[in-house]
């Protein structure tokens, strides 16, 4: 579907959209400027205007996804203040509900998609915008993440197992988004509604638990 806007804000909002689709989809090389503004539905020079060029586009992109995730779904994990005296069952439900919304989002936000695409394949081939990614969003998710687990587990936050712990956490969301047809033919699902999105996070939490759980024993 084609977006059109009378105005720069909107413009640049639509050429976003359209690059995150496109970039995510085929590639930045073999995504044309003149691809791009016909999805957004605008003029093609609207890219120079706006982003100095595809590059620039690029990289408002991936400012884009970061600012998406952190409104959206990491805000209170980003801003959380400091852990020191948290009860370690209160770190536990924090993790919780933070895989609570990243499900929610992963499995029913229509803009999902665009967004997995175009993340995965900055991992998968790194740019200038796997930096905005990477220091906007990853690092200090998973940095606070790893905090947050270490307090629930009496575990250090920057020892090997932790970060993996959490990483490991974090692809269990991310599959339910990247695999999600071969999930939804398999368990026999039309759609993925909110009963099914809390079916899914309720799996997620538990293993989440029992991971924690784990943990705390390795360490008595």
């Amino acid at each position: 579907m084609r977006v059109t806007s009378d105005n720069d804000a909107g413009t640049r909002e639509a050429l976003i959209r359209a690059g995150l689709d496109l970039f995510g989809r085929h590639g930045f090389e073999a995504s044309s400027i003149r691809e791009i503004a016909h999805l957004a539905g605008v003029n093609s020079a609207g890219i120079a205007y706006h982003f100095g060029g595809k590059d620039g586009l690029r990289q408002a992109c991936a400012e884009a996804v970061v600012a998406t995730m952190k409104q959206r779904v990491f805000g209170a994990a980003v801003a959380m203040p400091p852990l020191d005296g948290l009860a370690p069952e209160t770190a536990v439900e924090l993790l919780l509900g933070i895989v609570g919304r990243v499900t929610a989002f992963a499995t029913q936000a229509p803009e999902s998609e665009a967004i997995a695409r175009f993340v995965v394949r900055e991992m998968m081939e790194p740019t200038s915008a796997f930096e905005t990614l990477y220091e906007g969003l990853v690092g200090p998710v998973h940095g606070q993440l790893c905090r947050l687990w270490a307090v629930a587990t009496g575990t250090e936050p920057d020892a090997q197992e932790t970060k993996l712990a959490v990483f490991a956490t974090i692809g269990q969301v991310i599959y339910f988004r990247l695999a999600r047809p071969a999930v939804m033919r398999r368990m026999g699902w039309d759609t993925i509604d909110t009963a099914q999105s809390d079916a899914i996070a309720d799996v997620i939490r538990a293993n989440v638990r029992a991971s924690i759980l784990r943990m705390r024993e390795g360490r008595s």
